[in-house]
């Protein structure tokens, strides 16, 4: 009898387990899945705006996620344009990580717009910001109009159309799955979504 019983509460266990995430519910799956830049990979990208809130305080959990992810996943950022603000915040996205500072610049440019009341939005400001980094103030200025943050720009606009995203922070897997903090349930949910959903894709292939 406490076997049977045992056995009957795992049983539970599992099927709460299997049916914890739900498409539909804790993550959106595509009709129409969008192609990855590396099909070797496991794709997770993740779409922000620097100046959102909820961006800023998903992103010491996000970077701490990253930081443990397995050699099959590769994870993106995608700054997006929803507003006119956000245009100049996402160039300076693509010339940090064109001029091999982004990794020196994405905490401090978070910290800067939300703990120092810094707006960043005239060029003579930007520039100023990336000098704090070793920037060439001409170099800055060239690059925040050059075709590399252009084409950037242009990438950003086109995953966010493909992959239905109208609001920020959004995670995407494998160009297939959509997901946030909202719609998962909370930022330690979130993590075990995104997960979830990677486990599903590696089985896939």
């Amino acid at each position: 009898m406490r076997h049977w019983i045992l056995s009957l509460a795992l049983f539970a266990v599992a099927g709460i387990a299997q049916a914890a995430f739900q498409s539909g519910v804790h993550y959106t799956e595509l009709s129409k899945p969008v192609q990855t830049a590396d099909p070797s990979k496991i794709e997770v990208v993740e779409l922000f705006w620097y100046g959102c809130p909820h961006c800023d305080a998903l992103d010491p959990a996000l970077e701490a996620w990253k930081a443990s992810l397995p050699d099959d996943v590769q994870f993106v950022r995608l700054p997006v344009v929803f507003g006119r603000n956000w245009e100049m915040h996402a160039r300076m996205f693509w010339v940090a990580k064109n001029l091999g500072l982004l990794d020196q610049m994405h905490a401090p440019l978070f910290n800067a717009l939300h703990r120092e009341n810094k707006r960043l939005l005239r060029e003579d400001e930007v520039v100023s910001f990336f000098a704090q980094f070793g920037a060439d103030p001409a170099v800055v200025r060239r690059e925040l109009k050059g075709f590399a943050t252009e084409s950037g720009l242009r990438l950003a606009d086109a995953r966010a159309r493909a992959y239905g995203i109208s609001g920020v922070p959004a995670l995407v897997v494998d160009g297939r799955y959509v997901t946030g903090v909202g719609q998962a349930g909370s930022q330690q949910a979130l993590f075990s979504v995104l997960n979830e959903l990677i486990d599903k894709r590696r089985s896939a292939r």
